[in-house]
């Protein structure tokens, strides 16, 4: 494969990175959070779900093994997803201001938010990340590619279920409706 479309790929992971710290900062103070005996495996999921995408070599031939031609078809439509996926990531980010947490959190003075791209899923963070690693997946041609994106599915299935209890206790019945008119991460399936 050729180096530069390695780079690109990742320099997309380094830019979310980069975009997340910066943008973590001003946010407001939590009054509730998950403990960090819950926090601990997504930070390790999420690590090795990376690791598996970029560097799957590192897990062995087979996982590094090829599943794409490498071809210009399956890079460039990976990468439209990738970038896709990143522009609701971030718009979604964007949009939920101070309210932000990577972790599931109650913030001082929480806000529902329903702009934006919340008003189609309640977790559009999660459907450009899931975006980004199977654009990435696809992009780079590589088993680790699928486990990554695997991995990455289990993670968030697992925090949008802590984060529906929470906000269902905090926001109540506001909440509810709120679910009952949007989906959790794909517009009129899911």
């Amino acid at each position: 494969m050729f180096e530069w479309r390695f780079w690109l790929i990742a320099s997309l992971w380094l830019i979310w990175e980069a975009y997340w710290i910066i943008s973590a900062r001003g946010i407001k103070r939590a009054t509730s959070s998950e403990p960090l005996s819950s926090r601990l495996p997504v930070i390790i999921g999420l690590a090795l779900s990376i690791a598996l995408l970029l560097v799957p070599n590192w897990f062995g031939s087979f996982i590094g093994g090829d599943i794409t031609q490498h071809d210009d078809l399956s890079y460039f439509g990976g990468l439209v997803i990738a970038l896709a996926g990143m522009a609701i990531a971030f718009w979604a980010r964007h949009t939920l201001g101070r309210n932000w947490s990577g972790r599931v959190t109650i913030k001082e003075d929480h806000e529902l938010v329903t702009a934006g791209p919340y008003r189609w899923v309640r977790h559009p963070i999660y459907t450009g990340a899931l975006l980004i690693v199977t654009g990435s997946a696809l992009a780079l041609g590589r088993f680790g590619g699928l486990l990554s994106i695997a991995i990455m599915t289990t993670i968030f299935l697992h925090k949008i279920r802590m984060e529906e209890r929470m906000l269902s206790e905090y926001f109540g019945n506001q909440y509810e409706e709120y679910r009952r008119r949007t989906d959790a991460l794909i517009p009129s399936l899911w």
